[in-house]
């Protein structure tokens, strides 16, 4: 059986293509024990591509799991069985030279990345390169098989597509919100237009900043990986 990930990926201004989460299957009946991540060093992520996991947590806690079914969905930053495989993905998701950040459906196919069905999305932040910041949910399936993949993909075209137009709509909705919410804030604070005018904005220094701030809400990886996990879990049903 082909294994399939949903993934959530972003390209930060200090460190290229990265993986924010990935949701992965464990096979049926298993705890899923093989897919968790042990606590490791985030000297190398910035606050722009890590996972945020909210406060309260232990510290060390570097994984989430669900049970469905008779499956365990495990959400980690990144995979320990699949590092490379995603290293690959990403770095063409985020070079393709056709790929829009619009919402629009990308696929790729190839021996060593399998299939993906990729849709690009975009959130302004004044404090990102370019006023943007860049992001794209990825189903993955890791198989040779080109046909069969093709057949599942198609099967649940529109169920993936608009699953995954479900949650980048949340996102942006309440990225929205968040930007409304902070614009009040300084129109309260500040009487003067030319401080808030575009050319301090234009030369303001660039910062790293969390998907989770930027939506506004502490609680937003735990959403991405119990909605992960339910489209994972309805397509291996499908699938069986």
């Amino acid at each position: 059986m082909a294994s399939m990930l949903i993934s959530l990926a972003h390209f930060c201004d200090k460190h290229g293509p990265r993986v924010l989460i990935v949701t992965q299957a464990g096979f049926p009946g298993s705890t899923g024990d093989e897919l968790l991540v042990p606590s490791y060093p985030t000297d190398s992520y910035c606050e722009s591509c890590s996972l945020y996991f909210p406060s309260g947590l232990k510290d060390g806690i570097r994984s989430m799991k669900s049970n469905i079914d008779d499956r365990c969905y495990v959400s980690t930053q990144y995979s320990s069985i699949r590092y490379q495989l995603l290293t690959l993905i990403i770095r063409r998701c985020f070079s393709e030279e056709t790929m829009i950040y619009d919402g629009t459906p990308l696929v790729f196919y190839d021996d060593l990345r399998g299939l993906n069905l990729v849709i690009g999305f975009k959130l302004a932040d004044e404090n990102a390169r370019g006023n943007e910041r860049r992001y794209c949910m990825i189903f993955t399936i890791d198989s040779k098989d080109h046909e069969s993949s093709m057949k599942l993909i198609s099967q649940n075209w529109n169920f993936i597509t608009n699953g995954f137009g479900k949650m980048i709509s949340y996102i942006q909705s309440t990225h929205e919100q968040e930007l409304k919410r902070q614009t009040t804030l300084k129109n309260e604070k500040c009487s003067f237009g030319l401080m808030g005018g575009s050319y301090l904005r234009g030369n303001k220094i660039k910062i790293p900043r969390r998907l989770s701030d930027l939506a506004s809400d502490n609680l937003l990886f735990v959403r991405i990986h119990r909605w992960n996990s339910f489209l994972l879990n309805s397509c291996y049903k499908i699938y069986d």
